[in-house]
């Protein structure tokens, strides 16, 4: 039953990882795409990379939630050892998804009703980053619940991610330990999309492609 549990648990995790690597490569081709054009057409993709962050968030990232959720919770499960790190972490991702569904709905909720819920001056602005010829760079300007939301996400991310280590540690598989310490690099160098994206798209592909080798396992 702990095997049946360890091996469901991956398969949740890996199905979560499947989405962001999908959902950072897009962003990554924008991001890059951005740096070989003028300026004004490089707002225009800010404009675009605004509205893609937004979309991007509100869907795939609730699958994401849920798969990390149980994935963690069956490994958990398997053993203690994969709790404070996997499951709390998870818990904290959750927390930072719905503080920044919440954040967005309230937002929408105040245009509708022309902007009297909440004063102008912690309104979001839309998204700005600082464009030069090497790269582009997310404005720390952030309103104080997306960042406490982002400082959640890295938190649980960085936390999930040492879980992930430990598993490949405890089975002996070096790409997995690799795969998460590139990906924990990559969240916490977020603030310059191209390097931090580039580094969480490898190390969540590198993690995804060892599934494979991780199951195989099991069954021997």
């Amino acid at each position: 039953m702990s095997i049946d549990l360890l091996e469901r648990g991956i398969v949740y995790i890996r199905w979560s990882l499947l989405i962001i690597s999908a959902d950072v490569t897009i962003l990554e081709l924008l991001l890059f795409l951005s740096l070989l054009i003028t300026p004004m057409a490089a707002y225009i993709f800010t404009v675009v990379v605004s509205y893609f962050l937004l979309i991007s968030t509100v869907i795939p990232y609730v699958l994401v939630v849920l798969f990390w959720l149980l994935g963690f919770r069956d490994l958990m499960r398997y053993s203690g050892r994969y709790l404070v790190g996997g499951f709390v972490g998870s818990v904290i991702i959750t927390v930072s998804y719905f503080m920044n569904i919440a954040y967005m709905g309230y937002l929408m909720a105040n245009e509708l009703v022309g902007n009297a819920l909440i004063p102008r001056p912690i309104m979001l602005e839309p998204l700005i980053l600082m464009y030069n010829r090497y790269f582009i760079v997310f404005s720390l300007y952030l309103p104080l619940p997306l960042f406490v939301s982002l400082v959640l996400g890295i938190l649980g991310s960085v936390l999930s991610m040492v879980t992930l280590y430990r598993l490949g540690n405890d089975f002996n598989v070096a790409r997995v330990k690799i795969g998460a310490l590139i990906t924990i690099i990559g969240v916490l160098t977020i603030e310059a999309p191209l390097i931090g994206g580039l580094l969480i798209g490898v190390g969540t592909a590198l993690l995804m492609l060892d599934w494979a080798g991780y199951l195989m396992k099991l069954i021997k």
